[in-house]
C-alpha cells in the first residue's frame, strides 16, 4: 500500500506558470499598495498555504525577466561560444553554471537558481557542447562535470536534458573516450544524475544501453576507482525505486536485466580487488551488488561467484570502520534473503562475525540497523541459524543492545524534525530477531526468557510507540499469551 504522502505525489503537485506567479505580485503592489518585498512574500506565502509547488518559480521581483541573473547571463556566455566553435570559452561558461549552482546557500536558493537555468535551456546548451568539444579532453571534462551538477538540482533539468537527446549524447562521449578514465568517469555520473529520482531518466539510459556501458567501462578501468566509483552509481540509480512521483518503479526489472549482462559477476569480480580500493569504493561496489541482487536468482550467482565468503572476508577485516561495515551488512542482508543463502552465511561464520560487530559496533546505530536486519533475515524460517546464534552469543549481544540503546535514548523515538530517530530503527530490528529466533526454536525460546527478553521487550514497547507492533509480536511469539 502507498502512504497519503505518496498517493498525493503520485496524483501531482499544483503547479502555475511564472506568469501566474509575477500577475499576483503585481496585484499586491498595485491593488494592495504592499512594498515590493511585501508584495513578493505575500504572494509566496499565499501559494505556498494553498499547496501550490512553487519550486518551478523564479521568486524574485524580477521574475520572468531572468536576463540580468548570472546564473542565465553564464548560459547566454555558454550559447555565445557555442555559435563561435569557441571550447575554452564554453567550457569557462559551463564553469559559472555549475558555480551559480554551488553557490547557493540554501534550499530555496539552489531551487531559484535551477528555475533561472531552467527557464534559460542550460540542459540543452550543454548538450550542444559534448560533441562539440570532442577534440578538447580538457575542456569536454569541464562540461560534463557541470552537466552532472546541473542534473542534480531539478527535475525540470532532468526533463531538458532528456529532451535535448542528451542521453544519447553521453553514450557517445562513452564510446569515444574509451580509453580515458576521467572522461568516463565523468560521464558516468552525469549518467548517474540523469536516473537519480527520475523514472524517464532511468528508462532512457536502459533504452541507450548505458547499463552495458557502465559495466564495459568498470571492465575497462579496473583499476580506476574513479571509473568504478561512477559506473557504481550509475547502476545504482538504475536499480532503486526513488522516484516518490511515480507509483510504480522498472528498478527490478532493471535489475534483473543488468544481472543477465553479466552485472553480479563483474561486481564480485571488482570486489576480489578491495585491498587495491579506497574505501568509498567498496562501499560502492557493496552498494551496487546488493542493488542489483534483486531476486532470489540473482543472490544465489553472487553466492555461487563467492560473493558471501567474500563480502564476510571485507567485513571481519574492516569492522571497526562504520562506513565499511555498513554497505557489508546490508549487502549480505539481501544475499541471505535467499533461503539457499542462510546456511552458508552460518557455514562460514556469519554469525560469530555479527556477535563480535554488535560489540565492536554498539555505539553505530546506522551499522547495527543493517547487522540486527541481517540477524533477522537469516534467521528467518531457519531454526538452525537461531539455535547457533543462540549458542555463539549473538541473541545475547542482541539483548545488551536493546538494553544499553535504552538507557542512553530515553523514550523519544523521534528527533528534532519529528521523524523516527535511528534508535527506533534499530530497536525494532532486534525485535524483529528475536521474533524471528525464538518461533520456530522451543529451545532458543526458553533460552530468550530465562534472559530477561520479556521485560526487555516489554520496555521497548513503551519507549518506542512505533516498536509496539514488532515487539508484541516477538513477545507473541515467546509463547506470552499477554503480547499486546
Amino acid at each position: 500500500m502507498f502512504s497519503a504522502q505518496q498517493l498525493a505525489k503520485f496524483a501531482g503537485s499544483r503547479r502555475i506558470s511564472q506568469e501566474t506567479f509575477d500577475a499576483a505580485v503585481r496585484e499586491n503592489i498595485e491593488e494592495f499598495e504592499m512594498e515590493p518585498e511585501e508584495a513578493l512574500s505575500s504572494a509566496v506565502e499565499e501559494f505556498t498555504a494553498q499547496g501550490v509547488d512553487l519550486s518551478n518559480i523564479i521568486k524574485t521581483l524580477a521574475g520572468g525577466d531572468i536576463s540580468s541573473h548570472p546564473a542565465a547571463q553564464a548560459v547566454q556566455r555558454a550559447e555565445k561560444a557555442a555559435r563561435g566553435a569557441d571550447p575554452e570559452g564554453a567550457a569557462a561558461a559551463a564553469d559559472d553554471v555549475a558555480a551559480a549552482l554551488a553557490a547557493a546557500n540554501s534550499k530555496d536558493t539552489a531551487a531559484e537558481v535551477a528555475a533561472v537555468l531552467h527557464k534559460a535551456g542550460a540542459a540543452g546548451v550543454l548538450v550542444q557542447f559534448m560533441p562539440a568539444c570532442a577534440g578538447a579532453p580538457a575542456q569536454e571534462l569541464r562540461i560534463l562535470n557541470a552537466v552532472a551538477v546541473l542534473l542534480g538540482s531539478s527535475r525540470e533539468l532532468q526533463a531538458d536534458f532528456l529532451q535535448a537527446h542528451g542521453v544519447a549524447a553521453l553514450q557517445q562521449v562513452l564510446g569515444e573516450a574509451s580509453e580515458d578514465a576521467s572522461l568516463a568517469a565523468a560521464a558516468l555520473q552525469a549518467a548517474a544524475a540523469v536516473a537519480a529520482k527520475n523514472e524517464e531518466g532511468k528508462a532512457a539510459l536502459m533504452a541507450a544501453g548505458l547499463g552495458g556501458s557502465s559495466l564495459e567501462a568498470m571492465q575497462r578501468h579496473a583499476d580506476q576507482p574513479e571509473v568504478l566509483q561512477a559506473a557504481c552509481d550509475v547502476l545504482c540509480a538504475l536499480t532503486n525505486p526513488d522516484d516518490d512521483t511515480q507509483p510504480a518503479s522498472r528498478a527490478f526489472p532493471n535489475a534483473r536485466a543488468l544481472a543477465k549482462e553479466g552485472a553480479a559477476k563483474q561486481l564480485v569480480a571488482a570486489l576480489r580487488g578491495h585491498d587495491a580500493h579506497p574505501q568509498p569504493v567498496v562501499t560502492a561496489l557493496s552498494n551496487a551488488l546488493k542493488q542489483v541482487a534483486a531476486n532470489d536468482e540473482i543472490c544465489q550467482e553472487v553466492a555461487a561467484s563467492g560473493g558471501v565468503e567474500l563480502a564476510l572476508r571485507i567485513l571481519e577485516a574492516g569492522m571497526s570502520d562504520a562506513s565499511t561495515a555498513r554497505p557489508l551488512c546490508a549487502l549480505l542482508r539481501q544475499l541471505v534473503s535467499s533461503d539457499s543463502n542462510k546456511e552458508l552465511f552460518v557455514e562460514c561464520g556469519g554469525l560469530e562475525l555479527l556477535a563480535t560487530l554488535f560489540g565492536v559496533q554498539g555505539s553505530s546505530p546506522a551499522v547495527l540497523e543493517q547487522a540486527l536486519g541481517l540477524l533477522t533475515n537469516v534467521t528467518l524460517r531457519y531454526p538452525e541459524a537461531a539455535a547457533r546464534a543462540s549458542a555463539c552469543g549473538c541473541l545475547d549481544a542482541t539483548l545488551e543492545l536493546m538494553h544499553v540503546m535504552l538507557a542512553s535514548n530515553g523514550t523519544s523515538s523521534v528527533n528534532g524534525n519529528g521523524k523516527e530517530n535511528r534508535a527506533t530503527a534499530v530497536q525494532r530490528q532486534a525485535c524483529m530477531a528475536i521474533r524471528n529466533a525464538a518461533v520456530r526454536s522451543p529451545e532458543v525460546r526458553a533460552s530468550l526468557l530465562d534472559k530477561g527478553a520479556e521485560a526487555l521487550l516489554r520496555q521497548v514497547k513503551s519507549a518506542y510507540p512505533s516498536c509496539a507492533e514488532a515487539g508484541a509480536a516477538a513477545l507473541r511469539d515467546l509463547g506470552l499469551e499477554k503480547y499486546n
